[in-house]
């Protein structure tokens, strides 16, 4: 059982860092888990299948940057783009909105690890990092 009673796909996900390319796996399809990211944030959004998966209303989000659709009140893919975003060409109020959103993300959904950018390095999270956000889950 995941954040808040809701089931989750195989236990908690060790935290990571992503590539945009290793995100995109993570769309409910190829991996079982749903993950989405937000203003750089990774989250499992699995217990949200309803929601993120294939044919939710926010099917497009799963295994995508979703800052810049969220941020433009776009729920299609037309909004995401396939390459790392930095969203610098966002107006205050979508930089805003991308900060609310990732708020609203962080108190629902189990944050799993950071979008890199391209040439980033992932961090090493150590296994009490990860035993520390369960037990503050729970």
């Amino acid at each position: 059982v995941g954040v808040g009673g809701r089931e989750e796909v195989g236990g908690p996900m060790k935290r990571r860092d992503f590539t945009l390319q290793q995100l995109n796996l993570f769309d409910g399809e190829r991996e079982a888990r749903i993950l989405v990211a937000v203003n750089g944030k990774v989250f499992d959004v699995s217990c949200g299948r309803r929601f993120y998966g294939k044919d939710g209303p926010y099917g497009a989000f799963a295994g995508r940057d979703a800052s810049r659709g969220l941020a433009s009140f776009r729920l299609d893919t037309d909004a995401l783009r396939d390459t790392y975003d930095d969203l610098s060409d966002l107006t205050a109020v979508q930089t805003e909105s991308v900060r609310e959103w990732e708020m609203q993300f962080m108190e629902k959904y189990r944050y799993v690890g950071r979008l890199l950018r391209p040439g980033e390095e992932p961090a090493d999270y150590t296994d009490e990092e990860d035993l520390r956000d369960t037990s503050r889950d729970n």
